[in-house]
């Protein structure tokens, strides 16, 4: 009796063992296919600082269509995600790099330091445009742009020399809020490589959810 007791016993120890491991395993699935979404298909990112007011403020929450430079090259006036770095794309690598940004976060919380990695900011001129900036304004190609969407005057910067023709695989980006933003004037030009994705949606504040055009 005793020896069926302890059968019993190991049984259901074993089956609760098992239990654990597939909940462990579909955790771990799911936990990497969250990871491969947020790096290859959709994610969300908060707006930090007033560099592209008035349009985006601080704390306004976006989502980014990561695919949307898969299958077509930026266009002029798209509101993009850009890494301050340079850094490989692929799959895998998209994914890992999701659980490193995610890891880094955690960490920053904790230690109350904090380092932004990617930037909000328009695009101005792609391959081919010929930007120039003078007196305050933007020139696309010998025109004076008309940007009623802009905050102050947008002024020299040592970055780089104007009138400048863009490159391939290169584009030119700058904050909505001139006079306050870190962009291509002081960066340089922003590779391809560099774009996360396209802002297509505010989602944060409720107030001002909508579409991003």
């Amino acid at each position: 009796m005793m020896k069926n007791n302890l059968f019993a016993s190991k049984k259901k120890s074993n089956s609760i063992l098992r239990e654990i491991i597939e909940w462990i395993k579909t955790f771990a699935i799911t936990f990497i296919l969250v990871l491969f979404i947020f790096g290859n298909i959709i994610s969300t990112t908060g707006v930090k600082g007033p560099s592209m007011e008035p349009n985006f403020f601080e704390g306004d929450r976006v989502f980014i269509y990561n695919l949307g430079y898969y299958f077509s090259e930026p266009k002029r006036g798209d509101i993009v995600i850009l890494s301050k770095y340079y850094s490989d794309k692929g799959l895998i690598i998209n994914t890992i790099t999701v659980a490193k940004d995610l890891i880094n976060n955690i960490s920053n919380m904790i230690t109350k330091n904090i380092e932004v990695k990617y930037i909000v900011k328009r695009v101005i001129g792609i391959p081919g445009d010929t930007i120039d900036i003078k007196d305050g304004y933007v020139y696309l190609n010998g025109n004076r742009l008309e940007e009623n969407y802009v905050k102050g005057q947008t002024l020299e910067r040592l970055g780089l020399s104007y009138p400048i023709t863009i490159p391939e695989n290169k584009v030119f980006v700058l904050g909505d809020n001139r006079e306050e933003s870190l962009d291509s004037r002081d960066l340089g030009l922003a590779s391809y490589d560099q774009i996360k994705g396209k802002v297509i949606l505010r989602l944060l504040p409720i107030s001002r959810f909508g579409k991003i055009d």
